[in-house]
C-alpha cells in the first residue's frame, strides 16, 4: 500500500488461462517497459506476482478491484476457461459506469469478429498485426495520460510471443473440464470446413436432391437451424457452425441465408436457374 502523500498507480489486470502464461508474460513485461513501472501490472501465472503463503483468490479479486483496465488475453484455451469469464464478468459493471476499460487482445488463431458474449460487445485487438498490437498499449497510454509508446517495435514483442501450437494445455486449464478434447480437436479452419461440408451439409443436400419438391425439411428449407445444438450433436468444437456454416453453404451450394441471429440460422435453396447453373458447372447432366 503506498504511504501518505504517495502517488496511487494505476493498475492493470492481465486476464488469461494458465495455458497462456508465456504470453502474458510478454504483455505483462511491455507494458511495464513502456510505462517505466509507473503502473501495477498483475497477472496470476507470471512469476512473482503472487508470493508464497498468500491467498491466491483473494490476491486476484484485490487486483481486480483495483484495476482499472483489464488486459484479455483470448486463445483456444481461455476462450473456454471459467475464470477469465468470471474475471471479465467482474469488470463489467465497472467498465459500464466508466470507471474503468476491458481490452481483448486475440492470437492470432481467434477470429476477433467473432467473439462469444459478451467480448463481441467490443472491439477486440489481434497480436498477429503490429498496428493493433501497438493499439493496445497506446490504448493504456491514452486511459492514464503517460507513457511512452513511440518505443515500441512489434518484432520485438513478435519474437518473445510463443508459437501457440507449441504450448502445451495446462493441467489446471485440463481440469477446469471446459477444454474441448472431441475428435476434431486442434483442426485448422480449413479443415473444419471440409468436416462441415462431409458431415452436416453434403448429406442434407442429398436429402433435399433426392425429394421431388423443396419442401423437404432439412437444411435447405428454411428450417431454424441452432449453432449450438450442431456442434454439440456432431461432436464440433465449441463455436464451429457459428463461424464456418455460412460460408460452406453459400460458397458451394445454390443457396442463400434467409435469416441469421448471433445464435441462429436459416437457408432456402435458390431458383430453378440457379440449381441448373450449379449442376452444369459441376457436370452434372
Amino acid at each position: 500500500m503506498a504511504g501518505p502523500g504517495a502517488i496511487e498507480k494505476p493498475t492493470v489486470f492481465v486476464s488469461h488461462a494458465v495455458t497462456d502464461e508465456p504470453i502474458a508474460r510478454v504483455i505483462h513485461d511491455e507494458i511495464r517497459r513502456i510505462f517505466a513501472d509507473g503502473v501495477q501490472v498483475f497477472a496470476s501465472s507470471v512469476p512473482g506476482a503472487i508470493q508464497p503463503g498468500s491467498e491466491w483468490l483473494k490476491e486476484i479479486r484485490s487486483n481486480l478491484t483495483a484495476a482499472t483496465a483489464v488486459v484479455v488475453i483470448v486463445t483456444p484455451t481461455s476462450i473456454n476457461r471459467p475464470w477469465v469469464w468470471f474475471e471479465v464478468g467482474a469488470s463489467w459493471s465497472k467498465m459500464e459506469e466508466g470507471a474503468g476499460r476491458i481490452l481483448p487482445i486475440c492470437v492470432p488463431e481467434i477470429d476477433k469478429g467473432a467473439l462469444p458474449e459478451p467480448l463481441g460487445r467490443l472491439q477486440a485487438l489481434s497480436l498477429g498485426t503490429a498496428a493493433e498490437t501497438k493499439e493496445l498499449f497506446q490504448s493504456l497510454c491514452d486511459q492514464f495520460g503517460f507513457g511512452k509508446v513511440k518505443g515500441f517495435r512489434y518484432s520485438s514483442v513478435k519474437a518473445k510471443l510463443p508459437r501457440y501450437e507449441t504450448l502445451a494445455v495446462s493441467d489446471k486449464d485440463l481440469q477446469s473440464g471446459t477444454i474441448y478434447t472431441g475428435p476434431y480437436e486442434g483442426y485448422s479452419a480449413q479443415e473444419l470446413d471440409l468436416v462441415i461440408e462431409d458431415r452436416v451439409v453434403a448429406p442434407a443436400w442429398d436429402r433435399a436432391e433426392d425429394a421431388l419438391s423443396a419442401s423437404v425439411g432439412n437444411l435447405f428449407n428454411q428450417q431454424l437451424l441452432h449453432f449450438r445444438e450442431i456442434d454439440e450433436r456432431f461432436d464440433l468444437p465449441p463455436g464451429t457452425a457459428k463461424k464456418h456454416l455460412r460460408l460452406v453453404v453459400t460458397k458451394n451450394y445454390p443457396a442463400e441465408v434467409v435469416q441469421e441471429t448471433d445464435n441462429t440460422i436459416r437457408f432456402k435453396r435458390g431458383s430453378f436457374e440457379d440449381y441448373q447453373i450449379w449442376r452444369a458447372e459441376r457436370g452434372l447432366y
